[in-house]
């Protein structure tokens, strides 16, 4: 890699959140309707064409320079161009962008922060709505906030820490807060806190057929959007969220190896799945394996550090070097897990969660052989459990995977176009290690255009009644990309 280093990859990577941001945000409500009731009629009509303000939506096509500028993704793998891009300033430019694709008859894709794993914030045909100008952010009394769903983790970080607030959010600095939430969402702090979808309290809605709706409370639609709204019918274009106490300060313990073959990095692995289990539930660890390169990162923000200080020790006598970071003021530290914010090649996928060590030990020893031998791919496994299996929550939520305490993804980052074939076929055996092994539940957040029955690995027992939520707020399927919910 002649371009990124191990280090930058690592930031990157470990905790990333990369997660899809396909969805919007505004600061417009001019049409307000009481939860779950449409502003237009039921009754089938014709499309009409809507008037595109400029104050609202600016409209543009391949010939125009801001069309290439707004092009732009995260993953340079995917070189997209949909036939018009909306760039939307408030919720009403997001309606009238959907008006404008019923008069069209163009299908919809939504995109913020342009990190999908996939490409689905963008397409080859239909439009665009672009939110990504929209980062309004405004606090009540009780500490919540409310934001466009624009704003990306980095600007919600500079607004929130000032002030002593955090969400249990990712660490990616240019990750969209939108699509995070909208397919769960995790960090640090969700052990403690919960999925991001968790704190969300309330949101603005554009559905398919370009009605405002505004979601609180017990609505089911609020509740789809809490694990199954990315992408699939409508577009949230403010969330209110509940936001919790800054810890005083954040500590990070690192252990590193070298070299390895795949029976001291099996042993490594093993080590760390047993030791994750006693972890308070304001620590984190992550196990990533780059190449013959073996990161373990364990974090902590509470003086609470029994369960951290026996994994780190148990992982110190079997590493070849292990470090313990001072505690440091939260803002200063977690910029140092900002990652690249620049646009590159990657493929990153989920590799399942699971329940334990147990649902790997068959297959680990090929997928870890495999790792150590191909360049450029990357295996982690990331810490949920703690809080995020709540079952209050979970009645609140359509987020299927709450009793899986891991989560696991593949990765892979190379500099050409011309490396991509080998990179992704290395890529592909992996991936299909596991599914033969039995591995099939996935995080909606880090899709795979391959993955089978995907609708299930993603919403497992609530996809019925996410068709429903879709059958109900875009019956026509306007709002899709390759992996959306169907009718």
């Amino acid at each position: 890699m002649a371009n990124y280093n191990r280090r930058d990859f690592a930031k990157l990577v470990v905790l990333g959140g990369i997660g899809y941001t396909i969805f919007s945000c505004a600061d417009d409500a001019k049409k307000n309707t009481s939860t779950g009731t449409k502003t237009e009629t039921e009754k089938k009509v014709a499309p009409k064409m809507p008037e595109l303000l400029a104050e609202n939506i600016k409209l543009y096509q391949k010939a125009d320079a801001e069309y290439q500028e707004l092009a732009i993704r995260f993953n340079k793998r995917f070189q997209q161009s949909p036939t018009y891009i909306a760039q939307c300033f408030t919720t009403q430019g997001v309606a009238d962008a959907v008006q404008f694709a019923n008069y069209k008859d163009l299908k919809v894709v939504v995109k913020s922060g342009g990190h999908s794993f996939e490409g689905f914030s963008s397409t080859n045909d239909g439009l665009v709505v672009d939110v990504s100008a929209m980062k309004s952010m405004e606090w009540t009394p009780d500490h919540s906030l409310t934001v466009g769903t624009g704003c990306v983790l980095k600007e919600l970080y500079n607004e929130m820490l000032p002030k002593q607030r955090i969400l249990p959010s990712g660490s990616c600095a240019t990750v969209g807060i939108a699509g995070l939430t909208l397919g769960g969402g995790y960090g640090f702090f969700s052990r403690k806190y919960g999925l991001t979808c968790d704190s969300l309290q309330a949101i603005t809605i554009v559905d398919g057929q370009g009605n405002i709706r505004h979601e609180s409370g017990n609505s089911a639609i609020l509740k789809a959007c809490k694990g199954g709204g990315n992408g699939n019918f409508g577009i949230v274009t403010k969330m209110k969220f509940r936001t919790y106490q800054a810890p005083s300060f954040f500590q990070a313990y690192r252990c590193k190896a070298y070299k390895l073959d795949t029976k001291r990095a099996k042993k490594l692995l093993e080590t760390w799945f047993r030791y994750t289990k006693n972890l308070p539930n304001t620590a984190f660890a992550a196990f990533v394996l780059n190449g013959k390169t073996l990161t373990i990162l364990i974090t902590n923000y509470s003086n609470d550090n029994k369960g951290v200080m026996d994994m780190y020790n148990a992982l110190k006598e079997i590493s070849d070097k292990a470090t313990i970071g001072s505690k440091r003021p939260l803002p200063k530290a977690l910029k140092t897990f900002y990652g690249v914010q620049n646009p590159i090649y990657f493929k990153n996928a989920c590799a399942g969660l699971y329940k334990d060590f147990s649902e790997i030990e068959g297959c680990i020893d090929d997928v870890i052989s495999k790792v150590i031998s191909s360049r450029g791919l990357i295996y982690q496994i990331n810490t949920l459990g703690g809080n995020i299996n709540s079952a209050a929550s979970e009645k609140r939520s359509v987020y299927p995977h709450r009793s899986y305490p891991y989560l696991s993804e593949l990765q892979s980052y190379w500099d050409k176009p011309s490396q991509e074939a080998s990179r992704l076929a290395a890529f592909k055996e992996v991936q299909d290690r596991f599914y033969n092994h039995g591995i099939r539940a996935h995080y909606r957040n880090y899709p795979d255009i391959n993955f089978k029955d995907f609708e299930t690995a993603y919403y497992g027992k609530y996809l019925p009644e996410l068709k429903a939520i879709k059958k109900q707020l875009d019956p026509d399927n306007r709002i899709q990309h390759p992996q959306s919910i169907s009718v």
